[in-house]
């Protein structure tokens, strides 16, 4: 088995423990990450950059009282860790207090969580210019053009406080997306892969699906309105990465939240979306690993947030949870939603009429009272009529609450890895499924390919 990139538990221990011998505040935190990040980048139909890059970063918290500020180094020489220690207690002396600070953590419980894949940290510039090349021979022959970007991380990161506490995790990461378009501009498609585990990321496929995706859309006219949709994973992913956010019980106490009960309080053990909804979070989730603790160190663990519909839980900071009299609850640093049985195809076969959406794009906040969200469609949207799909559509925004669309689902397929950031950079893990659901609001046309 490889060894994991970046700074060993034994390095990772140490750096940590000369700097909490070297502070003099009251307390102190360190936060290391350690590692290596490549990249393969196609444009035109040719690899057009490749590359890769060490790194170590130590972020140091000083704090006296409730005074705190933070120091960025990455510099790990004594001097220079003394230096950039003596700066952020400079810092901290000189700023404003800050009444929600909480004392640093002792030592905590922590998962093991395998979450290093050699297969990713071993990955080298050949494996991946071979993918990019699978994508390149598939749009030329199909007389396309494709870009596509392929982000690789692998290394390890540490938290230590000067109360004792110390964890330290190693992991890996792999995102890649591919366009592919026509020379006129004028047709488009997109397919993506993100996963812990290198073996996980299909090339071919994601090749034959942005190579078919160009192949069959190009715009058509059709009305905005509110439709039956069926949003494949990646569209579903991309909103639920969003839904994240809303599980505060913070904001909902504050009556700032759709979870925010009228007259005061949350609604926790209320049933508000349809019961074939489960959303939960696991840092041990198979090729969608997490951290098991969060930037203050507290413990991550599996976590229910809605069971069939019904809001189970809601994050709670250790400030807030102190406020509230409960126990503090990490916000969730990986979302799964749980699927079902239902195939795209039959998805497909049972709309009488509706659209196939592939993708968002430009998805920002609008309302968090109904937790809705704006952005464009992209890259394939299709209209099905009679159950089968009879046209390529043109490109809609849509103005969209994620509580109506998730009230109103009809069927679920299986739930799969998917890349949910629009940067096509590895982020957050989000496993979903594809979805069908009525109602939803392509509020109006839009010329984006």
């Amino acid at each position: 088995m490889a060894e994991a990139r970046g700074l060993s538990d034994t390095d990772l221990r140490a750096i940590s423990e000369r700097v909490l011998q070297i502070s003099e505040a009251d307390q102190c935190r360190v936060s290391i990450n350690s590692g290596w990040r490549g990249y393969t980048r196609v444009a035109t139909n040719r690899i057009t950059s490749a590359g890769g890059s060490d790194e170590t970063t130590i972020n140091i918290t000083s704090v006296f009282g409730k005074r705190v500020a933070s120091v960025n180094t990455n510099r790990l020489a004594d001097d220079d860790l003394l230096q950039a220690v003596r700066r952020s207690e400079e810092m901290a002396r000189l700023a404003p207090e800050n009444p929600e600070y909480m004392p640093e953590l002792e030592q905590q419980s922590y998962q093991d969580i395998p979450a290093f894949y050699p297969s990713t940290g071993d990955l080298d510039p050949g494996t991946r210019a071979a993918a990019a090349a699978i994508a390149i021979r598939q749009a030329q022959t199909a007389g396309q053009i494709a870009a596509s970007y392929m982000d690789v991380q692998a290394g390890t990161s540490a938290i230590a406080t000067s109360n004792g506490l110390f964890g330290s995790h190693a992991s890996t990461g792999v995102a890649y997306t591919l366009t592919s378009r026509t020379p006129d501009g004028l047709q488009s498609g997109w397919a993506g892969d993100e996963a812990n585990d290198w073996n996980n990321i299909e090339s071919q496929r994601v090749a034959n699906d942005a190579v078919r995706k160009c192949r069959d859309w190009r715009k058509t006219a059709l009305d905005a309105g509110e439709y039956t949709a069926i949003l494949e994973p990646t569209a579903v992913g991309m909103l639920m990465l969003r839904m994240m956010n809303a599980f505060n019980q913070r904001t909902a106490d504050e009556g700032r939240s759709y979870f925010s009960r009228r007259g005061g309080g949350n609604r926790l053990g209320e049933t508000l979306f349809d019961e074939k909804v489960t959303l939960y979070s696991d840092p041990a989730y198979v090729d969608a690993e997490t951290a098991p603790f969060d930037s203050g160190g507290q413990a991550i663990n599996r976590r229910l947030w809605v069971n069939t519909g019904r809001l189970e839980n809601l994050s709670r900071s250790r400030f807030w949870a102190a406020e509230s009299g409960q126990q503090p609850l990490p916000a969730p640093l990986n979302l799964i939603m749980q699927g079902g049985n239902d195939s795209l195809e039959e998805m497909i076969s049972s709309t009488r009429r509706g659209v196939l959406l592939t993708r968002f794009w430009y998805i920002r906040g609008l309302n968090p009272r109904i937790i809705s969200y704006t952005g464009l469609t992209r890259d394939g949207t299709f209209l099905i009529e009679n159950g089968r799909i009879t046209r390529p559509v043109t490109n809609f925004r849509f103005n969209q609450s994620l509580v109506s669309m998730l009230q109103n689902i009809e069927m679920l397929g299986p739930a799969v890895r998917v890349a949910a950031s629009e940067n096509s950079s590895v982020s957050t893990p989000i496993v979903v499924p594809a979805i069908k659901v009525s109602g939803f609001n392509l509020s109006s046309v839009s010329d984006a390919i």
